[in-house]
């Protein structure tokens, strides 16, 4: 008998167990966004919104994203018969907020404005990585009948540590559904989970900063000169607490004549933002005085594990393409640093520069690789390397001139590949 209703107990259990998660995925159906935006991203599509002070000057900033939650236009999941559909896959470089146009916006606007022939689809997603990308390709963007796979990887953040190579095992929850355990059950509560908790966000330290940190940083920047860094220094005390004094943060914040405070001041075109994710690296690094920045000092930090990650990730996504016969093209984004008013930019801090020299190196050996392994890819440096103003101080993207050069590259790349389709003659 008692065995009996231990077996009842437990398959009882079994069955309020499911009806609960079948529950919880009805209910969550009603505020996730459908498929593919739940796939994709993992913050909710924006819609159109009124801008705070900083960005009223960039109209474009205010844009909604389309259903699927991207920056473009509203995309159809079957193209249209005679199309060649590109898919551009790949980070904030790809969405590019700051600019007027997204990069596969740009790439559209050079070989077919109409889109009569080529259609630039942006699946590009900020503060994601090479296993987002995996994810995003093999779930989303081999489902929408792509003729060619572009793949975007950003020097600056999207090397894998050295203990996250491939792997099919899934996370308990992760931004990509697919690769999580949760989003293979129960994909709508696992976005919700995900953007509810924001555990994509890249920063994590910015738990603490005020949820109107752009406002007031503007506030700061544009009050009178004599003000500027009393309200700023102000900030990092108070929102940032960095282990210095107010008198060491003052002097970190005027070095190279105070360049940090005049770089933001309104402007009408390729306006710079003080942003407090970037604040706060400068004022963490600076303050941290164990941090070498000699050369030996960027050999020892630039560990070849992060390397050798990434190379799995691509190796992954290149074995994607390949068995569903789509053709890949891999491009390889440097850090500011090939910006020669990038780096006189940050000269006076050594310390926050560490990382771009840090991910130079790393750079410079994916590049290597993949050429001794012959893994077709662009390096970027060749278009962008002792070009000035092509990426932005403060917050490191490209700037309209820098995406400009970058289109012009990619569109020469692209439209070799689909003429040999036989769909661009």
């Amino acid at each position: 008998m008692d065995r009996k209703r231990l077996a009842f107990g437990l398959v009882f259990a079994a069955i309020l167990l499911a009806f609960t998660l079948a529950g919880l995925e009805l209910l969550a159906s009603f505020v996730v966004p459908p498929w593919p935006a739940r796939a994709l991203n993992p913050r909710a599509p924006a819609t159109a919104r009124a801008l705070s002070p900083p960005f009223k000057g960039q109209p474009w900033l205010a844009e909604p994203d389309n259903s699927w939650g991207v920056r473009d236009r509203e995309r159809s999941l079957d193209k249209a018969a005679g199309m060649f559909r590109a898919v551009f896959v790949g980070d904030s470089f790809v969405e590019s907020r700051y600019t007027r146009l997204s990069l596969p916006a740009k790439v559209q606007q050079r070989l077919d404005p109409s889109e009569s022939r080529l259609e630039a689809v942006d699946l590009g997603v900020g503060a994601t990585d090479p296993r987002s990308y995996y994810y995003r390709i093999r779930d989303v963007a081999l489902a929408i009948h792509p003729d060619a796979l572009l793949v975007f990887l950003y020097a600056g953040n999207d090397f894998m540590p050295g203990d996250q190579p491939f792997s099919t095992w899934p996370r308990l929850v992760d931004e990509s559904p697919g690769g999580s355990l949760l989003g293979r059950i129960m994909p709508r509560t696992n976005w919700l989970v995900v953007n509810r908790l924001d555990l994509s966000s890249f920063f994590r330290f910015r738990a603490k900063s005020p949820s109107n940190d752009d406002v007031l940083l503007y506030e700061a920047i544009t009050a009178p000169k004599e003000d500027r860094l009393r309200r700023l220094v102000s900030y990092v005390r108070t929102y940032i607490d960095p282990p210095a004094s107010d008198a060491e943060v003052a002097e970190i914040l005027e070095r190279g004549g105070g360049r940090y405070l005049e770089v933001a001041q309104p402007g009408a075109y390729d306006q710079e933002y003080l942003v407090d994710w970037m604040l706060r690296i400068l004022m963490l690094w600076e303050a941290e005085s164990r941090v070498g920045t000699t050369p030996q000092d960027v050999v020892r930090l630039a560990d070849r594990g992060h390397v050798d990650a990434t190379l799995t990730w691509i190796h992954a996504i290149e074995r994607l393409a390949r068995e569903h016969g789509k053709p890949l093209l891999l491009f390889v984004i440097p850090v500011g640093s090939v910006d020669p008013q990038f780096r006189d930019f940050w000269a006076p801090w050594p310390r926050a520069y560490l990382w771009n020299r840090i991910c130079e190196v790393w750079h410079t050996e994916l590049a290597e690789a993949l050429s001794a392994e012959r893994v077709p890819f662009v390096d970027l440096s060749d278009v962008l390397a002792g070009i000035p103003g092509t990426y932005r101080r403060l917050d490191g993207h490209w700037t309209e001139k820098g995406e400009a050069l970058v289109a012009d590259r990619v569109a020469i790349e692209l439209e070799k590949l689909s003429r040999a389709s036989g769909k661009m003659d």
